[in-house]
């Protein structure tokens, strides 16, 4: 259970939100989605997969390019045991899934209000006491989408409109002849 809370706490990096009113939660709510205590606008994979590293975790091995799958252990986050990450050719995540069945009310509950804990009241969907289908949406482009009303319960991480490296059509002569 102590693997639980640590990941939930490193996963959505929650500061803590007084839920004395309304107001006070949504003037501390984040402003921006994280995934795994990073902000998901323009997040390179590698760094991802560092910061997964520090936390114990590994891929799976892949044979789809641009997709990688992880497992968080057999109890997860509430109940969510997987993480697909998928990512454009750049390198940078687009999206990033994740799921599991959770058969505990109480863990679905406690998921929805960890969010939104996290990030205020939902753009759009519903939650009613942490149980529903709910959608986040970031002015950086980025969104949340939380569907937790029934026991398959996924996250939907999307940055829709991630970098992409761009070639600029000139030859670098310099670097060319250092390479021998």
């Amino acid at each position: 259970m102590s693997f639980c809370v640590a990941s939930v706490l490193a996963v959505f990096s929650v500061a803590s939100v007084s839920a004395n009113t309304s107001n006070d939660m949504t003037s501390r709510a984040s402003s921006i989605a994280e995934l795994f205590g990073l902000s998901l606008n323009d997040l390179s994979l590698e760094r991802l997969e560092k910061q997964l590293a520090t936390m114990g975790l590994r891929s799976y091995p892949s044979y789809k390019e641009g997709v990688v799958s992880y497992s968080l252990g057999p109890e997860g986050i509430f109940g969510v045991t997987n993480a697909t990450i998928y990512s454009n050719s750049s390198g940078y995540v687009s999206q990033a899934l994740l799921s599991g069945v959770v058969e505990s009310n109480e863990k679905r509950k406690a998921l929805g209000d960890l969010l939104e804990k996290k990030y205020g009241a939902p753009s759009g969907g519903y939650l009613n006491k942490g149980i529903g289908r709910s959608t986040w949406l970031f002015k950086d482009g980025t969104l949340i989408e939380l569907h937790n009303s029934t026991f398959d319960v996924s996250i939907l991480y999307v940055d829709e409109h991630p970098r992409e490296v761009t070639r600029s059509g000139q030859i670098d002569v310099e670097a060319l002849s250092r390479k021998k």
